[in-house]
């Protein structure tokens, strides 16, 4: 995604630049024909070229608002992976039960010192003072600006020109992953490889939309026999969640009360369903383009547009014709490459839903909610950029 405030000139004119000069090329030869050699029959009537170019322009505007519509439920799509990534692992966290605990039971001392970070220890000690209005307030928890540049922590290293090599696991890059740097007791083995089972989910589902292997990106989140397991999966992330469900139920067998079972069950299994449903709509958007004639019919009209505009335009202009045939073609060949780039948002390209970004987002906060401190960076735009 851009991110930047100014767009590049190199993404320009990857976009833009053979196509115009072409068109450029092309008026400059009728203006040669024309003027030098007396071809005056390349003229032609300005008429047809208004009314062609107002009918492009209605067509250009209908397909980029819907290709814009894809981009932008794609990356609401997104948004609903990181909220409920981040609900799951507050119900594991909260809602199972430990094995040997009873219902209204204190923690110990020592229990309480084990409890994984100090948010969840004010959370379970005795209350203390009031809150103060200084007390009250507190950052929005995002790791990233509205510019996109991502938040690192004081004191930690800075990572801004770091972008995550996709496919290649964090540990080549330095960066701790799936690394249980503090075992404590008050998280039970269950919740923990839940919770890191969600953020192998995540990490699985963006190699999914991007056609990669996601086994590389998600071993450090799964023990070896489960990782063998899902090599003979086709669908990675939808194996991960019905292995959540399968280890949720293991779970609640360890529950006594029929009504404990059945509230755990409803909550638990609402929260996989939503994970499921942006699933499927994830791959719809990947797996069914916008119909292939507007693509074929714009890239045509677009092209007999220019192709007809120096003839229309000679007899007035002149010399000036592809100065003003090069504005012209900038704009719809630009219009025509911006509808094309944005209607796939999952291609890992430069207009793309940042999943990579995304989803370390969501690794960094699971992470935190299980006491760790080792956390990995955000992902840094470069160069404008993050993926």
């Amino acid at each position: 995604m851009i991110v930047g405030r100014r767009l590049s000139w190199h993404i320009i004119l990857r976009y833009t630049g053979i196509p115009v000069a072409v068109h450029v090329f092309f008026a400059l030869a009728i203006v040669v024909g024309y003027r030098v050699f007396g071809a005056s029959w390349m003229a032609v009537p300005t008429m047809p070229i208004s009314v062609l170019a107002a009918a492009l322009g209605v067509l250009l505007a209908f397909r980029n608002n819907s290709a814009y519509d894809r981009w932008w439920e794609a990356r609401t799509l997104w948004g609903g992976v990181v909220n409920w990534s981040r609900t799951f692992a507050r119900q594991v966290l909260t809602l199972l039960p430990r094995p040997g605990r009873q219902p209204g039971d204190e923690l110990t001392e020592l229990e309480l010192a084990a409890v994984p970070s100090r948010l969840l220890r004010s959370a379970v000690d005795r209350p203390s003072a009031l809150l103060t209005v200084r007390g009250t307030r507190a950052s929005d928890g995002a790791v990233r600006d509205r510019f996109g540049q991502a938040r690192v922590p004081s004191g930690a290293r800075d990572t801004s020109g770091e972008v995550a090599v996709l496919g290649t696991p964090l540990q080549a890059q330095g960066e701790p992953r799936g690394v249980i740097t503090r075992m404590v007791e008050d998280i039970t083995e269950d919740a923990r490889e839940l919770v890191y089972a969600q953020m192998g989910f995540v990490h699985a589902l963006r190699c999914h939309l991007r056609r990669q292997d996601p086994l590389p990106e998600i071993v450090a989140f799964f023990r070896p026999d489960v990782i063998d397991a899902l090599r003979e999966e086709h669908n990675v992330p939808s194996a991960i969640l019905l292995w959540m469900a399968t280890r949720l139920r293991r779970i609640y067998g360890q529950v006594s009360d029929p009504q404990k079972v059945l509230f755990l069950h409803v909550t638990m299994d609402r929260t996989l369903t939503e994970m499921t449903n942006l699933l499927g709509a994830c791959e719809r958007i990947k797996n069914t383009p916008l119909p292939r004639q507007y693509d074929s019919l714009l890239f045509a009209m677009t092209r007999a547009y220019l192709v007809l505009l120096p003839l229309g335009v000679v007899d007035e202009l002149g010399w000036l014709t592809p100065a003003v045939t090069a504005i012209i073609a900038f704009l719809f060949i630009g219009l025509d490459a911006v509808g094309r780039d944005i209607e796939t948002p999952f291609e890992d390209d430069v207009s793309d839903t940042p999943m990579t970004a995304l989803s370390r987002t969501i690794e960094i906060n699971l992470r935190q909610m299980l006491g760790e401190t080792e956390l990995p960076q955000p992902v840094q735009p470069k160069d404008g950029l993050l993926y």
